[in-house]
């Protein structure tokens, strides 16, 4: 019997986070993020395509923007069945809100996807174990004049705490029982508390951040888990990224945040209205 690749249960982090965390305050984060990122008001008229879905919390953002069809879907099932849920709670439209499994490394199942206006895929890609092609995938499904809005881990080479050490970790987080798992969590979540006191600052500033809606809507709490323990983990640089999606598909770059630490890299492309 073929076994089953190690695989962090990203989709039950989110369920999780959904029935403990979050907030209208959190969706109200989630939707301006949204706005920032795709720089813009509203998505009236415009079709909306969220790969991997996870809680469907930017599905929701985006239906709360006005997007006319939403479609969302995740590879985990355990993601979809919480994205059916939030869809339910908050009284949305299959119609206006289609939810299904699926794998984006599946290109019979991506051709079921119709060409949208824009494509979302934050965090999500490098955690296919196969991120180019991924991203190769997913770039396809961006209609001619669209939005293709990304975030990929951020690659950095340090001997230290470098991409390749924290892959190490994330695979050792998934191999260990709960009780280790908890252990590592706690560890790693004090290092914020050193560097919150370290700049002179409460050791719960972090905490009491994400506590208080900000970040995009998450919750410190489980984003730690998955910031730990989201495997497969693969990276790149921003300048890596921009060169395939620049050069290899012809997307304009419109938008970037940048970071020097093991974080995420946002981009927002658009693809050429002739391509």
């Amino acid at each position: 019997m073929k076994e089953e690749p190690i695989r962090f249960r990203f989709g039950s982090n989110w369920q999780s986070y959904v029935a403990t965390a979050l907030s209208p305050g959190r969706i109200e984060h989630a939707v301006a993020s949204l706005q920032l990122m795709l720089n813009t008001t509203s998505l009236q008229g415009r079709t909306f395509l969220d790969i991997g879905c996870g809680s469907g919390l930017f599905s929701l953002a985006a239906c709360r923007l006005g997007a006319v069809e939403v479609a969302s879907f995740d590879y985990d099932a355990d993601a979809v069945r919480t994205s059916l849920a939030l869809r339910e709670q908050m009284g949305i439209a299959p119609e206006q809100w289609s939810i299904r499994q699926g794998s984006v490394l599946d290109a019979t199942f991506m051709a079921t996807l119709a060409p949208a206006d824009v494509v979302y895929a934050w965090g999500v890609l490098h955690h296919t174990g196969a991120m180019w092609q991924a991203i190769a995938s997913t770039a396809a499904k961006v209609a001619p004049g669209g939005l293709f809005a990304l975030a990929i881990y951020n690659e950095v080479r340090s001997q230290l705490v470098g991409s390749a050490r924290w892959r190490a970790i994330k695979l050792f987080y998934n191999q260990v029982d709960p009780p280790v798992r908890r252990v590592l969590e706690l560890g790693y979540a004090s290092a914020f508390l050193l560097k919150d006191a370290a700049a002179m600052r409460n050791p719960l500033t972090t905490i009491r951040r994400y506590n208080s809606d900000e970040e995009r809507g998450m919750d410190f709490w489980h984003d730690l888990r998955d910031w730990i323990g989201g495997y497969p983990y693969e990276y790149a640089t921003a300048g890596e990224v921009f060169t395939r999606l620049r050069h290899d598909y012809g997307f304009q770059l419109e938008y970037l945040k940048t970071l020097d630490g093991l974080g995420c890299n946002e981009f927002t492309f658009r693809r050429s209205s002739t391509t």
